[in-house]
């Protein structure tokens, strides 16, 4: 039996040229009508300080259980931990 893949990956939500992101967790890698875990984040890339929030210990709760961090979403989360 297959293991079933888990992406963490970032949804559009907003509206033209006004950009709003969730962090969430789907199954597979399709990009639209997948069964979407949870909700771990959000983020705002036209503040001037770019708001990015991340529940990181939801992250590590869904990283144990084995998913993989999809697209721009891998180099938001390694700036996040360098400060």
């Amino acid at each position: 039996m297959p293991a079933t893949k888990i992406s963490v990956r970032l949804e559009r939500i907003g509206s033209y040229k006004a950009p709003l992101y969730n962090v969430i967790v789907v199954k597979g890698n399709k990009k639209q009508h997948t069964k979407v875990y949870s909700k771990i984040g959000l983020y705002l890339p036209l503040y001037s300080s770019r708001f990015f929030f991340l529940n990181l210990k939801d992250l590590s709760f869904w990283l144990s259980r084995g998913a993989k961090i999809k697209g721009r979403l891998s180099k938001l989360i390694l700036n996040l931990l360098k400060f």
